[in-house]
This record gives C-alpha cells, structure tokens and sequence, in this order.
C-alpha cells in the first residue's frame, strides 16, 4: 500500500511540476523527484521510529485517554445515549461492546506518511505548515469517526469488525489521504507560481 502512494505521489508531482511524460520514453525520475522520495522516505522513517520510542504506558493513560478515548466515548454517548459508554485508559466500555486502542489505532501512520509527503514537497514554508494543520485535523477528525463507528459494529456487527478494521476503512483513508495530499500540491504549486 505504501509503494502504491509512494507512486502515487511521484505520479502527482509530475503532474504539479507539469513535466510531461512520454510513453515511449523510458521512465527516468527527474532530480526533484528523486529528492521528494528521498526526503519522504527519510522523514517518515524518522517519525516512525520516534513514535516506538513512545512507551506504551504514556501512550494509553495519556494520549489515547485523552486525546482519543475520552472523546470518542462523549460522542457515542451522544449519538445514542443508551450505550453508557465510559473511557478507562485505552479502553472504549459499555455493556454491548469493549473496544481497545492501542499502538497503530491512533491513526499516526498515514498521519506520517501525509507529514513526510507535505515536509518533502518543493513549496514555501507557509503552505507546508498549513498543510500540516490540515493534514493533523484532518486525520484526527477521520480517526475519531473511525473509532466511533468501530464501537458500533463491535457492539451491533462484531462479524464486520475484522474487514472493516484491516481493509477496507485503512483503504478509504489512505486514498482520502492521496487526495488531500494531490489538492494541497495543487494549492501549493499555485501559491509557488503566483509569488514568482
């Protein structure tokens, strides 16, 4: 899945750089190019292997509590206040459903790879930190309506669970994830053109 985006992302760039490509031509990427993939692959290595660093206890009693947990469990009880949901630690609890977050739940890994793809990105300074923003609210916001959604077909359609958790809604995100990434070049390939 990571190759698909990476070459994704080549693929936009040339676009945004507005390098035309010849079929018949053997593909050869440009210098830009191979400085995007190098820096992306740099940087997203570099956050991932901070995150590890990461214990599991502050993670779960802080971050997940907090930042994820807490309010996922607000928001179920507000769309349907039966459920009695309560946040303990990592854990999403009602009598119908037990859901836990741990490590790799927290959406962090397309987080990096929209980071590491934005920070990459031959733009002006200010677009990368807006892109940034965008990309962490973005994401936030689809994680948490993941872990919502989670909750319900936990309590309601378990059998969905395990397709729904490993195919088909990380899919959806990461393609959610390239076309935020493709509208923010855009963005940023304009504010580039119109400064010069």
């Amino acid at each position: 899945m990571i190759a698909g985006l990476i070459m994704y992302l080549c693929k936009q760039l040339r676009q945004v750089a507005l390098v035309k490509y010849r079929p018949s031509e053997k593909f050869r990427l440009s210098h830009r190019e191979v400085k995007f993939l190098l820096g992306f692959v740099a940087i997203y290595t570099c956050l991932h292997m901070l995150y590890f660093l990461v214990p599991d206890v502050f993670l779960s009693k802080v971050i997940y509590h907090y930042g994820i947990v807490s309010l996922s469990a607000v928001l179920i009880n507000l769309i349907q206040a039966g459920e009695a949901v309560v946040a303990d630690e990592n854990f999403i609890k009602s009598s119908k459903a037990v859901l836990e977050v741990v490590r790799g739940c927290d959406g962090a890994g397309v987080l990096f790879l929209m980071s590491a793809a934005i920070v990459s990105f031959a733009a002006k300074w200010k677009m990368k930190l807006l892109g940034l923003i965008g990309a962490f609210l973005l994401f936030y916001l689809l994680n948490q309506l993941r872990i919502v959604g989670l909750y319900f077909v936990v309590a309601y359609q378990r059998e969905l669970f395990a397709p729904l958790h490993t195919y088909f809604i990380p899919t959806l995100i990461i393609i959610i994830g390239c076309i935020f990434f493709a509208w923010w070049a855009q963005l940023a390939h304009n504010d580039k053109r119109a400064a010069v």
